[in-house]
């Protein structure tokens, strides 16, 4: 197999079976739940502190 063949090969869409189960390791949920929140969380605490900012401005202003 030459390096075009084996490039195409690696880049080739693969079949996905839509019933298909996804078998999860034993800490695989954990570290879902880790890594959304280490993502979400922060932007949902900018989110927060905006809305914050923008109620106290209108206070001051008001």
């Amino acid at each position: 197999m030459n390096g075009r063949e084996r490039f195409r090969l690696i880049f080739k869409k693969k079949e996905i079976k839509p019933d298909a189960y996804t078998n999860l390791e034993k800490g695989d949920r954990m570290a879902l739940m880790i890594a959304a929140l280490s993502v979400f969380g922060p932007i949902l605490l900018l989110g927060i502190g905006i809305l914050a900012l923008f109620i106290w401005g209108w206070n001051a202003f008001f």
